[in-house]
């Protein structure tokens, strides 16, 4: 993948990839979203064939480091607080619709930009999803469903999905409020990005966002390596004294799971985010075998054993050689 680059259609900023951090990086949100094959894994890493690229924007808000965007986003006007949208295989309806590549791709960052700016509704068209190969991706009223969850936990009113029905569909659920869009003088304000849409969530009020990981301290060896490679600080190592901890701030979390990928112990799973500060505290402890100081977590029983140990391996520095 290049460096940072603009195609006619996207923009590219590899230093925000997850697979430019670790090695053990296993996201593949750009590959899974992609319908037309343009991002692809490789065995040494990332490709994108921009020949193939049809500026869908699948990929935008799938990314969730945000190193991707769409160079010209379509505009998205609005008709007093609501805004109606269409894809571009929705047949033609009455009324002013605004017509996009795919509702799907209306990312979390635009979604709350124009929030800011006054959306209350939303109403939308498309051509029947289960059959097109966009449509396998995060339903756009899923990601509406998140963010308003995230709204009502910083204490923002939630907004309304009107009950257009799809072709072939059913028309959406009315058991959760979700977003309308923008006043005609409005602007969108900042980069189609999870980052920037967290960003915008502080800047409505506390709370969580829409990702996050949940932490099973039980598991957890405190070796630190997920907040050494947490590219958003979600996840960082407290040191006071003879105490340490990990503290875990959700409301800075894009999804990336790269904690999840870089944890051995599997303490660290995907999950939605709850809101609020989570710190686990270790102490340390020796082991009965080869006297190796380990950490295990406060409140837990510590064991014998260090996880090396515990797992059959052998210290480097205690190998016997004959």
């Amino acid at each position: 993948m290049p460096g940072l680059f603009a195609l006619a259609m996207l923009t590219v900023d590899e230093t925000r990839c997850v697979h430019r951090l670790a090695a053990v990086a296993r996201c593949r949100a750009c590959v899974d979203a992609c319908p037309t094959g343009a991002w692809t894994m490789q065995p040494d890493g990332l490709d994108f064939d921009p020949a193939r690229c049809d500026g869908c924007g699948l990929c935008v808000p799938a990314c969730p480091p945000g190193a991707l965007a769409l160079a010209a986003p379509p505009a998205l006007p609005l008709s007093g607080d609501t805004l109606s949208l269409a894809c571009e295989h929705a047949p033609l309806a009455a009324g002013p619709l605004t017509r996009v590549p795919c509702l799907h791709a209306i990312s979390e960052a635009r979604l709350l930009a124009l929030y800011l700016a006054g959306l209350r509704r939303l109403g939308v068209v498309s051509g029947t999803c289960a059959t097109c190969p966009r449509g396998r991706v995060m339903p756009l009223v899923e990601r509406l469903d998140a963010l308003n969850d995230a709204l009502r936990a910083a204490g923002a009113p939630a907004i309304e999905l009107l009950p257009t029905a799809m072709p072939g569909e059913a028309a959406p659920s009315r058991r959760r409020g979700f977003f309308g869009l923008l006043r005609p003088a409005a602007r969108t304000a900042g980069p189609d990005t999870r980052p920037a849409a967290l960003r915008l969530l502080a800047s409505i009020g506390r709370g969580g966002g829409p990702w996050a990981v949940s932490l099973d301290v039980a598991r957890c060896t405190g070796c630190a390596v997920c907040a050494r490679l947490c590219p958003e600080g979600a996840i960082d190592w407290l040191e006071a004294g003879a105490e340490a901890g990990l503290r875990l701030r959700m409301e800075r979390c894009t999804g990336c799971n790269l904690c999840v990928d870089a944890c051995d112990q599997g303490a660290l799973r995907p999950g939605r985010a709850a809101g609020g500060v989570v710190v686990a505290f270790f102490h340390d402890t020796t082991c009965s075998r080869c006297s190796a100081t380990f950490r295990h977590p406060a409140g837990h029983r510590a064991p014998p054993l260090c996880p090396v140990c515990r797992t059959g391996a052998r210290r480097p520095d205690r190998l016997v050689v004959d």
